[in-house]
């Protein structure tokens, strides 16, 4: 395919150099490859976020269970009418009205409010699940980002590291091609602006992998720094994510925020009828006096309602409808990140096939015939620079449609049910 010329460059110390360097990076490969399938499941168990949800449930289910139950009893201790001055003071045995006491108190919160405590905990434990599913279907997204584009950012590295090694040959082509008068000084400047140029542009692409290996990292520990494996096949439809957005867990979070925040609007209506409470105790008295007992019921008394029931109980309605907006605008946030997800793949499979089809074909094509007509003497080197410069363009641009099909389709995953996002 080369000319001839390019063909002696290869027992260069420069492509004996860049040989060793790609046999370097190839050794890397012995080490396990990390799928993304496996980047999941790591990110999954691993997790200190949603072991931090898990305590989170845990504890919303034990509050569960004590929410519909009687206060704690109070123990009473205490002494009535002891004297200060005169001659009994400080006795507690002289004065027949002293009294030492030791009594049991109750409070008896009304039944219909300790069920709706039972109900708000029992919401609580639901948006605490909620919450942890919305967790994994987040991190599930944000490590399949990650990992796509780690990969094609590695990918595109390939492709300008054989472009280098490529443009090395030619550049040292082109030094026996101005000895011959073949090519000019000119055409050797522009090879070298190629070659900047394809050395910036793998700069770039080491920064996105490395940023990317930076965040899997975060969220797989040392197994983010593994070598990756090659993607999963894309599906030729992605999955219908409409009917699953409405059953999101995010939503469902929500829709457990308005049962709370519902149940905290019950309980501050019920909190004008009154509880009550009952204290039973024993005094005693000096040897001379008898012992007694007694027995006293408290009960509330609503008497201002207006200005302290009525308020707490127009405040929580207030919450009620905050959360249920809150609802709607995350329903209506969802349907849009869904959508747009969906037609950036859809948009990046059909511009995918177009090059596979059609573009890259045709600069396979252009470079062809530009190096024929170069081995002819009927073109320059610039010439076949300039095929060859836009045939890696393309190249390089269709692994950065795959990337951005890779992306939408990790979005894709936030959006369905574990057992659909394959």
């Amino acid at each position: 395919m080369f000319h001839p010329l390019l063909l002696k460059a290869v027992a260069r110390p420069s492509f004996l150099l860049l040989i060793s360097f790609v046999l370097c990076r190839t050794g890397l490969a012995a080490e396990p490859t990390l799928s993304l399938a496996e980047a999941l499941a790591i990110s999954t168990r691993d997790s200190p976020l949603l072991s931090a949800q898990r305590s989170a449930i845990f504890a919303a289910q034990e509050s569960t269970v004590s929410a519909r139950e009687l206060p704690d009893p109070k123990l009473r201790l205490g002494i009535d009418n002891l004297p200060v001055n005169g001659p009994d003071r400080y006795s507690v045995t002289r004065d027949f009205m002293t009294m030492r006491k030791i009594g049991v108190a109750q409070e008896f919160p009304r039944a219909e409010k300790r069920e709706i405590k039972g109900r708000r905990a029992e919401h609580q434990l639901g948006r605490e699940q909620a919450m942890l599913a919305d967790a994994q279907a987040a991190l599930r997204r944000d490590v399949a980002v990650a990992w796509m584009e780690r990969y094609f950012a590695e990918q595109m590295i390939k492709v300008v590291d054989e472009q280098y090694a490529e443009s090395l040959l030619q550049r040292d082509a082109l030094q026996a091609g101005v000895a011959a008068n073949r090519t000019t000084l000119s055409e050797r400047i522009a090879l070298d602006a190629t070659l900047q140029r394809l050395l910036d542009r793998r700069a770039e692409f080491d920064k996105q992998a490395a940023r990317a290996k930076v965040m899997l990292t975060r969220w797989l520990g040392e197994a983010g720094r593994r070598p990756l494996a090659s993607p999963p096949d894309a599906p030729t439809q992605p999955q219908a994510v409409e009917t699953h957005v409405t059953h999101h867990p995010h939503l469902q979070s929500l829709e457990r925020q308005i049962d709370i925040a519902q149940s905290e609007a019950d309980l501050a209506k019920a909190a004008s009828k009154p509880d009550w409470g009952m204290e039973l105790s024993y005094q005693q008295r000096g040897a001379a006096y008898s012992n007694m007992v007694s027995l006293q019921v408290s009960i509330d008394l609503p008497l201002f309602a207006d200005r302290r029931q009525n308020r707490e109980a127009a405040s929580r309605l207030a919450q009620v409808e905050q959360a249920r907006a809150l609802r709607e605008d995350a329903l209506r946030q969802h349907i849009a990140e869904a959508a747009t997800a969906r037609v950036e793949w859809e948009a990046a499979t059909a511009r995918l096939k177009r090059f596979d089809d059609a573009l890259l074909r045709l600069a396979r094509d252009q470079v062809a015939i530009a190096l024929a007509a170069y081995r002819g003497g009927l073109s320059t080197l610039a010439t076949v620079l300039e095929a060859r410069r836009t045939e890696i363009d393309l190249r390089l641009q269709k692994l950065q449609l795959a990337a951005e099909q890779g992306r939408a389709r990790a979005q894709l995953l936030y959006f369905l049910p574990e057992e659909h996002a394959k």
